[in-house]
């Protein structure tokens, strides 16, 4: 049995190819890409004959060739797997392969490389951690409104990637649901036409003005640890007080009120009062 060989390629710039990937393409002689043409594309512009390669396609619509290229490794084969750039596993078709040959007990191989997800995260200078990544999110307003909405009290930095005909409607989006954020864009990553563009409630109205809508795009926004449903638990918070002290609360009431007061589980603390009242009869 061999193995699967994932090799990350450069998202833009050939100078961010690295050895080992160089190695693995000059000395490997199975290939299957998500896109032929552009795979080949790539060799001869890094000085790589591909004459004698074997070269296939796989992407989102080649899950039939899972079972054969099983099949290939098994019989002790060495396969590699490529995307158009990055990582074949980031937003590209390789996890269901991946998948299915871990469980059928095949090793994987990795050729680490440069990602737009961890570039675009260095450049925006929002915090690194807690990171989420989203892949693309939906197309519709209405998708997008949940997406955004849900995230708005989810902690960290939020990635997704988006394309130039839906990046500025997206925008838009984001601040109707959060006019007083900011986001940042990363486009055309270690490429000549590079940019990050910081947007925010003072030049969300004039997107048109400056954010060229071509390229491939990073999104990222934080939600900060003090999320936007604090001052309405606080309002709740004062509510059941004022409840308790007019003598419209039991201990029940008095529980929920201790639990936001001392972040514990409602229940722990009310079977404590219960335990209490017992112990002073």
């Amino acid at each position: 049995m061999s193995t699967l060989t994932l090799i990350s390629l450069p998202i833009g710039n050939l100078k961010d190819l690295t050895y080992r990937a160089r190695e693995v393409l000059e000395s490997e002689n199975i290939f299957y890409a998500e896109d032929t043409r552009v795979f080949k594309k790539l060799l001869d512009s890094i000085g790589i004959s591909y004459l004698g390669k074997e070269i296939d396609s796989f992407h989102d619509h080649s899950l039939n060739k899972i079972d054969y290229i099983e099949k290939r490794i098994k019989s002790g084969e060495s396969v590699c797997l490529v995307s158009d750039a990055g990582s074949p596993l980031i937003s590209d078709p390789a996890y269901p392969l991946i998948k299915k040959l871990v469980e059928a007990g095949i090793k994987i191989k990795t050729i680490p490389g440069v990602t737009s997800l961890i570039t675009a995260l260095e450049l925006s200078g929002l915090p690194p951690h807690p990171l989420h990544f989203w892949g693309f999110i939906g197309r519709g307003n209405s998708e997008k409104i949940n997406f955004f909405s849900e995230l708005s009290t989810q902690s960290g930095t939020h990635v997704f990637f988006e394309s130039p005909h839906r990046i500025a409607d997206t925008v838009k989006v984001f601040f109707n649901v959060n006019p007083t954020s900011e986001i940042v864009i990363a486009r055309e990553l270690t490429k000549t036409y590079e940019s990050i563009y910081r947007i925010n409630e003072n030049n969300k109205d004039h997107l048109e003005e400056f954010l060229v809508e071509k390229g491939e795009f990073v999104v990222l926004f934080n939600v900060s640890f003090q999320n936007k449903k604090k001052p309405k638990e606080k309002n709740d918070l004062k509510i059941l007080a004022e409840d308790f002290l007019k003598g419209k609360a039991g201990t029940k009431k008095l529980a929920k009120i201790l639990s936001k007061i001392l972040e514990m589980d409602q229940k722990a603390v009310y079977d404590q009062l219960i335990k209490s009242g017992k112990n002073e009869d």
